[in-house]
């Protein structure tokens, strides 16, 4: 093995994941979504044949995820005290593990497209880290082909509008030099959503399928 994807996640409960597109839509919709979501991202990740490990937010047994997702999909528990840690432990695990290169992406990216990953995984040739930017200020993608000092996310406030900023500061800092992809969008509010479907209308993918089924963007597909 010498390139792997981690998928992180939280399981979709209602009520502990999607919370802000939940409050919009209701947290019985926004779990269902997260699940297309991850369905949509291991769709992709299967078509470039793709070594994939779904890591896990322990809150929910392994056995859970494996029900949801494929009882043959490799699942690991995330560990660490923060957002921070968890994805250096899951990222230098594979790296320890004998992966040359390993790159991380979220749940909520239904329609992050394979060249994206393909980007990162040539940009770690020459390079010790790459990072994927997000249009909110944080980033979709993190990817590495050696180990990470342990305090490149210290002071990181998860979830802000200055994660990558911060992120960015402190690799200067410390010397490195990361390689910046192409930006990717989330999906984390009902307005991130409607953006999907508009870049998404013309696709048969499981997310459009429950956006069309829940009536939650009419407008983003009709002409």
């Amino acid at each position: 093995m010498t390139m792997r994807v981690l998928l992180f996640t939280r399981y979709p409960r209602p009520g502990a994941a999607k919370t802000r597109l939940g409050a919009r839509i209701g947290m019985d919709r926004a779990a269902a979504l997260q699940t297309a979501f991850i369905r949509d991202e291991l769709c992709m990740l299967a078509s470039m044949q793709a070594a994939t490990t779904l890591c896990c937010d322990p809150a929910a047994p392994l056995d859970d995820y494996r029900r949801l997702f494929g009882e043959r999909l490799p699942c690991r528990e995330q560990r660490g005290a923060d957002l921070g840690e968890r994805m250096l432990h899951a990222l230098h695990t594979a790296l320890g593990e004998g992966a040359r290169r390993v790159v991380l992406i979220g749940s909520d990216l239904p329609d992050l497209p394979a060249r994206q990953v393909q980007s990162a995984f040539a940009a770690l040739e020459g390079a010790p880290l790459c990072i994927g930017p997000a249009p909110d200020g944080g980033f979709h993608l993190l990817g590495l082909s050696a180990p990470l000092p342990p305090g490149i996310f210290a002071g990181v406030e998860w979830g802000g509008a200055g994660v990558l900023y911060r992120v960015l500061g402190t690799c200067r800092t410390l010397g490195l030099a990361p390689a910046l992809l192409e930006p990717w969008p989330d999906v984390d509010t009902a307005e991130d959503l409607a953006a999907y479907a508009r870049r998404n209308r013309d696709r048969d993918t499981h997310t459009m399928a429950l956006v069309r089924a829940f009536n939650l963007a009419p407008e983003a597909w009709k002409s």
